[in-house]
């Protein structure tokens, strides 16, 4: 898993401020997951696995906080031959 350093300029961030706490923290947690790229497979199966892995977390709530990140442009979703993934707009 990759060492990230989360930036002081997040908490002025008008689009994370627009998320909420839950989304805040799938949103920290996704950085410290993505590739070198901040590319990740969007399977909500697949982030539920890796992002909470010892918590009841939803893929339903996994799946609302994917569309609720990408209409704020924070993520952008894509597919490859026939899998979803996702990228984090400001890499």
């Amino acid at each position: 898993m990759p060492n990230r350093i989360i930036k002081d300029s997040i908490c002025r961030s008008e689009s994370y401020k627009s998320l909420s706490l839950f989304q805040r923290d799938f949103f920290i947690r996704l950085i410290v997951t993505v590739d070198d790229y901040g590319r990740y497979d969007a399977r909500p199966s697949i982030l539920k696995a890796q992002l909470y892995p010892l918590e009841g977390t939803t893929v339903a709530t996994i799946e609302s906080t994917l569309k609720a990140m990408a209409t704020l442009g924070i993520v952008s979703l894509y597919s490859v031959g026939g899998r979803q993934y996702l990228q984090l707009t400001s890499w």
